[in-house]
């Protein structure tokens, strides 16, 4: 019984760990996509803009889907579609057709989040010990590797369309070895809805999950133009503030479940918002590049453990199903990835950079502020 639930545990680990690969592949061939089409700043935007809206379109049937045909094969199915629409968008001749690839590569990318999420929970309810930040943590790790590989394939001359064959070929061979390994969900109550308004607990949940999504994406899209006022030299190009906020962030995914064990849910929700509050303010108050990695790197930690979390106790509710509520609370945290990076540029432009980052200070102190509103049954 101990080997077969050690194995499901690396079967979840190692499907997360291929999502993280697929997703930081394709944002690693960015710029090839630009120099291909010719695109211009805005003309990229505007093409980029279809994949978080492929992404917003997957949450209202994602809970559906999932509770419907369950985790395990949503998770495997998600997964192989996610690999192939990754080669889609490689192999894409025309702005409609890579419009429409990064609208399914979105959609397909959020569904496969709400099952692995599932599965992983379920797993979790197997083995009677936290494992979900672990989880993101090997997103993480996958997202780091497809970095590294996407630097190797391009040095070495390699098409995109080669390099992101060799990502869905990784993709698909591990899903097949592993889904063998993944588990059935529990039966739930049958009281509990797919279809219904979240409960005041999800809607406090999901704003937990906004803040923290905002802030996630104001540090991904301007923490290195930050750091570079900091050295103040305008013209160097620097990803060393972005790379501390993102290894730290993975380090705190693997120290998340400890934590909890250690600290109860409530508490490290608490000790995160602090850890933005603090980081944030450490790197706008004193504008020393060592104090502003020190300061992202606290604010990479804080982000970290917040969604698995989120995902723990929403799960938990007695009104939805466990994938519902996932979809839920994802619904709210999304539109924080969406509308935090350009409304810190909206600020930005009016008043500074270093004013619009206070934003982000604002929302560590928002998610320390509602955990206190989160039921004590959940410590």
């Amino acid at each position: 019984m101990f080997k077969k639930t050690s194995t499901t545990q690396v079967a979840i680990s190692v499907y997360f760990f291929i999502c993280g690969l697929i997703f930081s592949s394709w944002a690693s061939r960015i710029p090839a996509i630009k120099d291909y089409f010719s695109f211009n700043e805005a003309e990229l935007g505007a093409v980029l803009f279809t994949l978080p809206l492929g992404a917003l379109s997957a949450l209202p049937l994602s809970g559906w889907i999932v509770h419907k045909f369950g985790s395990k094969k949503i998770s495997f199915y998600s997964l192989i579609f996610y690999s192939i629409s990754l080669y889609s968008i490689s192999i894409a001749t025309s702005i409609t057709a890579l419009s429409v690839a990064l609208f399914l590569f979105g959609f397909i990318g959020n569904l496969a989040n709400i099952s692995m999420n599932t599965q992983g929970l379920s797993i979790q309810k197997l083995l009677n010990k936290p494992i979900l930040s672990k989880l993101h943590a090997m997103w993480s790790i996958g997202a780091f590797l497809a970095a590294a590989i996407g630097g190797w394939t391009m040095k070495v001359y390699f098409t995109t369309s080669v390099h992101f064959l060799i990502i869905a070929f990784i993709g698909m061979i591990s899903c097949f070895s592993l889904i063998k390994w993944l588990v059935k969900d529990q039966q739930h109550d049958h009281s509990q809805k797919i279809f219904a308004l979240p409960t005041k607990e999800l809607t406090l949940l999901g704003l937990i999950c906004f803040c923290v999504a905002m802030s996630e994406g104001a540090m991904a899209d301007w923490s290195s133009l930050y750091y570079r006022m900091a050295l103040q030299d305008l013209q160097k190009i620097s990803t060393t503030g972005y790379t501390a906020f993102a290894f730290s962030m993975a380090i705190g995914r693997f120290m998340g479940d400890r934590l909890v064990q250690a600290l109860g849910y409530k508490r490290v929700l608490a000790m995160n918002g602090l850890f933005i509050l603090v980081g944030m303010s450490l790197s706008l108050f004193f504008q020393s590049p060592l104090i502003v990695i020190i300061g992202f790197s606290m604010v990479g930690l804080g982000v970290s453990s917040v969604f698995p979390v989120v995902y723990i106790l929403a799960a938990k509710s007695p009104s939805m199903a466990p994938s519902a509520a996932l979809a839920a609370v994802s619904s709210v945290g999304f539109t924080g990835f969406l509308v935090g990076p350009p409304i810190i540029g909206f600020i930005a432009h009016e008043t500074g950079l270093r004013i619009a980052l206070g934003i982000v200070a604002l929302l560590g102190l928002t998610i320390w502020m509602l955990t206190f509103r989160i039921k004590s049954t959940h410590n």
